[in-house]
């Protein structure tokens, strides 16, 4: 992927294009969109899924618009530092939140600075990324039904891990404990990374994870994937099932990215940049190599981005009471 230094040697280039603008009413017709650089605010630390897929979009809408896209990481609280500090910036179109899932969990457990519906203008869903539940390759859990068959020997006795209480590894693990109607128990860690370093090592038993990230560990037989939270198998995973064809259709868990921004910006803005986005998304040229593993591409409306944002919210309400989580 270009870096940064690529994208302003090419900027030359670009600007020479016939670039799109955006031209606002009569009053101020002198003012267009873009004039000036974007930044895109990803609200976790860089070399993540989040960070990925906005430094993808980023060069893309650079290369489409002529204007320089800046990705910024703003880490802190889980995400809820730089979703606050896009919420409350100036609704101008330049300063936009690159949203994951993490954003509606982070409505249903936590007391936020911001109201995550009233304060927000969706722009686009970017795209969305199956999870998997993967075991230690040495485990003796091979399957589902194994799985079930010794939770229900051991009740309360096989763990799982996330990237701490509040995620959606956790939030999922724990509808996926409803659905089986097993228990388990809740390992959590600082972050991910270790958590999957202890499944590995057969630490702890289990953990939830993104298909993306776990596909190539499964291909290596690192780890055991029991199942696909989604809605169809994932092409490098032909062999793996998903829940659904298992028989528990009712367990779909993605991980999702979008585009936001603060309410207020302008509807010729919200419209402009959702149909640059489509764009993007729609041509598997430069968007292909994300749904090799499973990630799905999906563009829509900014109103179908908000009934995502607000199911999801009601959604992991519902988990939180009935798991009784408590955050600090």
């Amino acid at each position: 992927m270009p870096n940064r230094r690529t994208f302003f040697r090419w900027s030359s280039a670009v600007l020479t294009m016939a670039t799109p603008w955006v031209t606002f009413p009569a009053r101020s017709q002198s003012r267009k969109y873009p004039e000036k650089p974007i930044r895109f605010i990803v609200p976790f630390a860089a070399g993540g899924g989040g960070d990925t897929m906005a430094r993808f979009l980023s060069q893309r809408l650079f290369e489409r618009v002529g204007q320089t896209v800046v990705v910024e990481n703003k880490v802190g609280a889980g995400g809820i530092l730089g979703s606050d500090f896009v919420l409350k910036s100036a609704p101008d179109g330049y300063t936009l939140l690159n949203m994951s899932s993490t954003y509606p969990i982070q409505a249903a457990v936590s007391k936020l600075p911001y109201d995550p519906i009233e304060d927000m203008q969706p722009i686009a869903m970017i795209s969305r990324d199956p999870a998997l539940v993967i075991v230690g390759s040495n485990s003796p859990i091979k399957t589902l039904n194994d799985l079930i068959a010794a939770a229900k020997k051991n009740p309360g006795k096989l763990t799982y891990g996330s990237a701490g209480i509040g995620s959606i590894a956790h939030l999922g693990m724990e509808e996926l404990a409803f659905i089986l109607g097993i228990k388990l128990i809740h390992v959590p860690y600082k972050g991910s990374s270790q958590a999957f370093n202890d499944v590995i090592g057969n630490q702890i038993d289990m953990m939830l994870t993104s298909a993306t990230f776990g596909a190539p560990f499964v291909k290596s037989n690192r780890v055991i994937g029991l199942g696909v939270a989604g809605n169809q198998r994932v092409t490098t995973m032909p062999e793996l099932a998903t829940f659904t064809e298992l028989g528990y259709p009712a367990f779909q868990v993605f991980d999702w990215k979008a585009l936001a921004g603060p309410k207020g910006i302008p509807a010729q803005v919200v419209s402009f940049l959702n149909a640059e986005v489509n764009a993007i998304l729609s041509d598997k040229a430069t968007s292909g190599k994300f749904e090799a593993d499973g990630t799905r591409m999906m563009g829509g409306t900014p109103e179908q981005m908000m009934v995502q944002i607000k199911s999801d919210i009601e959604r992991w309400k519902r988990v939180v009471e009935k798991a009784n989580v408590k955050v600090e």
